[in-house]
């Protein structure tokens, strides 16, 4: 059997992958009558998003190999998972800047052919709501 490379426009392959935790939260700075100052948890989805383009794809043909990601995988259950996020982070833990956070870890704990192919870090609390940290990634 043989097979043909299609000719296609120019493009970019992107990747993602799913990681989930659960883990308890509050965020108290929204004052007392707010829901969600006091204690509660959710089932946190994180969407790692990777990018490269074409002549930069890894034999045999990946943005990345996804076993490769395993480490953010550890650092989520190690760190996160069933923890009360308050308690294990220096922030108020809300969607939005533990998207960030978990953007920041990977691009300090991954070699940079990884890290540099990192352009979104996306964080759901439910099955209705998400938080997204992208990347300025700016070419000289």
């Amino acid at each position: 059997m043989t097979t043909t490379t299609e000719q296609a426009p120019d493009g970019t392959f992107t990747i993602s992958k799913r990681f989930t935790f659960d883990a308890a939260h509050q965020l108290t700075s929204l004052g007392p009558d707010h829901m969600c100052a006091r204690l509660h948890g959710h089932g946190y989805r994180v969407e790692a998003v990777l990018s490269c383009a074409e002549d930069e794809l890894v034999p045999p043909g990946f943005v990345v190999d996804f076993k490769d990601l395993e480490p953010l995988a550890r650092y989520i259950k190690d760190t996160l998972d069933h923890r009360n996020l308050n308690e294990v982070l220096g922030f108020e833990p809300t969607s939005e800047l533990l998207a960030r956070h978990l953007a920041h870890w990977f691009l300090t704990h991954f070699t940079p052919a990884v890290a540099d192919r990192l352009i979104q870090i996306r964080v759901s609390e439910t099955e209705k709501t998400w938080a997204t940290y992208t990347l300025n990634r700016r070419t000289a």
